[in-house]
């Protein structure tokens, strides 16, 4: 009888779809929805502070987390936010994401010069007592210039420091673009002064302790106990315990710069989205991370918490693989005789879906259409003109009848070029309960439109495996979902950049460097220049279609009515270090 409902479920989700794809009455009450779930940056709450609480953070996840908690290697999103808890805060930014001074160390930008001078503040510490010096940040560099790192960050924008590409290549014993001035202060010079310096690009994120490093070869160092069990940090905690693939217990660093956190110990833990709401309602934490759309519905209306929203560095795409990645060459080729290389297969499958009907119904308004790669938050950047791929049957059939994929038997599923059966395979990550009717009604639509579709491995994908597979160009996958956070760096060059491990699609073409190489030039640190380069890059790849961005996303955050105050809003810098709690437990 479950299985039945939801079938049923599923069926009666679709049919809407269907009936709101190309639908001009959809379109209209679209148009006077399309708000949808308002922002809410700051959440707040009465009440005193108490001390020796502790503060209780659920991730949610089906999936336990790796625990690569390396600046240099640490990529899943789990160990990336871990790792903000502990060693982030370095740099601090303003409203539009661009660093300033004010964080763990101040910076100068010398456009002309082709520099930048980071200078460290005196008391930024280690939690084990040792200075962060410039030698901490040069061995950053150093880590992902080495021959054997295989890490992801050696990309366009870290090449772009002058002796980098010697020292990786045996040519130099030392990167002549960093210049060590003192133990706390340091000068970068860039082959090329882009735009994207401004906001972090090629600059370490943050330190990592060379003073432990060091001595430890590169291609030992992401399985060494320095990375996934006794990890040092600079920022306001430093993590205690770690349960592998569970939890992390982090303890206030009790050097930190700014002195000693309002909360002494936080304790993170992975949290399955089957229980969130439950462990809320009765109580168990106090901020989530990673709180599903789906869920809401049933977190919102709960007493003993507030609902943060705000749009996130991200966006949510369904990528088609066109290529491989050259180890030796490290750079992306593209394969001219790829499955999906014919551009108007692809723009096809993009009108087949209709994405604001996915946000409406599966996200409860907190999604909605991506038109471009550039998300609204950069908005600088983002070309309101481009309206994006908007459901239209019609059309998607009519692009794939020229390119020659035609139902040649009858039997309504086309055929190649040739005339040969012609299947996809469909990566999509589990997660949630969405994932599946979502990855499902993708399928139904494509098939609408002729086209054989089915997921790879029969079934959806744990996400760890998932990105493993996409990763390794997994023979098995012509198309996939997933997801992009973009960070607060608006440029695209590390997700789709010729030579970007990221660059999943391993779509590279000349024409796509010619834009890249606008957006990291000198002249794209004038603005106007600048925002046409990117505007440019958005339009480029909308009419060639690598990815088709499909949702941009609104975050969520249930939040206690023991936190005193949360706040999200860009430029105020707030972190966990300002957090007070009003109680000795989170509220029921």
């Amino acid at each position: 009888m479950k299985k039945l409902s939801k079938v049923v479920a599923l069926a009666l989700a679709t049919t809407f779809l269907f009936t709101a794809c190309g639908s001009k009455t959809g379109e209209k009450k679209k148009e006077e929805k399309k708000v949808g779930v308002q922002d809410q940056l700051v959440v707040e709450n009465e009440g005193t502070p108490v001390k020796d609480a502790t503060l209780k953070i659920a991730y949610i996840s089906d999936s336990p987390f790796t625990g690569i908690f390396h600046q240099a290697f640490a990529s899943g999103n789990p160990d990336m936010e871990i790792l903000t808890y502990s060693t982030n805060g370095t740099f601090a930014v303003d409203e539009n994401y661009r660093l300033v001074n004010g964080g763990g160390a101040d910076i100068e930008f010398l456009p002309k010069e082709r520099k930048a001078i980071v200078t460290i503040h005196e008391k930024y510490t280690w939690n084990d007592g040792t200075p962060v010096t410039s030698a901490d940040f040069l061995e950053y560099y150093k880590i992902l210039a080495d021959k054997d790192y295989t890490g992801v960050r050696f990309d366009d924008d870290m090449q772009n420091l002058e002796g980098i590409v010697e020292y990786h290549d045996g040519k130099a014993k030392e990167i002549s673009g960093f210049k060590t001035i003192s133990d706390k202060k340091f000068e970068l010079t860039f082959k090329v002064f882009n735009p994207s310096i401004l906001w972090g690009g090629g600059i370490p994120p943050e330190p990592v302790p060379s003073h432990k490093l060091k001595d430890i070869p590169v291609k030992k160092q992401e399985e060494h106990d320095i990375t996934r069990k006794n990890p040092l940090s600079p920022g306001p905690y430093y993590i205690k315990e770690v349960v592998p693939g569970q939890q992390v217990v982090f303890e206030a660093n009790p050097h930190y710069y700014k002195g000693a956190p309002k909360v002494k110990t936080v304790v993170w833990k992975i949290v399955p989205s089957a229980q969130i709401v439950a462990a809320l309602q009765s109580g168990e934490y106090d901020l989530t991370v990673g709180l599903n759309s789906d869920l809401y519905s049933k977190v919102k209306d709960l007493k003993n918490v507030k609902i943060g929203v705000k749009d996130e560095l991200s966006y949510t795409y369904i990528g088609f693989k066109l290529g491989k990645w050259d180890k030796e060459k490290e750079e992306v080729v593209t394969d001219p005789n790829a499955k999906m290389a014919d551009v108007k297969l692809r723009q096809a499958m993009a009108y087949a879906i209709d994405n604001d009907a996915v946000g409406e119904k599966f996200y409860q308004g907190l999604r909605r259409n991506a038109t471009q790669l550039m998300i609204p938050e950069f908005k600088e950047f983002y070309d309101e003109s481009l309206k994006g791929y908007t459901c239209d049957m019609e059309k998607a059939k009519k692009l794939l009848d020229e390119a020659g994929y035609k139902d040649t038997n009858g039997d309504g599923i086309r055929e190649d070029k040739n005339g040969k059966p012609f299947k996809i395979k469909f990566a999509s990550m589990s997660g949630g309960a969405i994932a599946e009717p979502i990855a499902q009604y993708y399928i139904q639509q494509w098939k609408q439109i002729g086209l054989d579709v089915e997921l790879t491995t029969g079934r959806l994908i744990e996400f760890n495996s998932f990105y493993e597979k996409v990763k390794a160009d997994d023979p098995e996958i012509d198309i996939y979902q997933a997801a992009w956070g973009t960070g607060s760096n608006p440029n695209p060059t590390g997700l789709y950049g010729r030579k970007a491990q990221f660059n999943y699609p391993r779509f590279a073409t000349p024409e796509l460097d010619k834009i890249l190489d606008k957006i990291n030039s000198f002249e794209a640190v004038d603005k106007d220049y600048r925002s046409k380069a990117y505007k440019e890059f958005a339009n480029y790849m909308f009419e060639n279609v690598p990815v088709v961005p499909t949702l941009f996303r609104k975050g969520i955050v249930a939040v206690n009515n023991r936190v005193k105050k949360w706040d999200t809003t860009p430029g105020k810098n707030f972190g966990l270090f300002d957090v007070e709690l009003t109680a000795d437990a989170p509220v029921k």
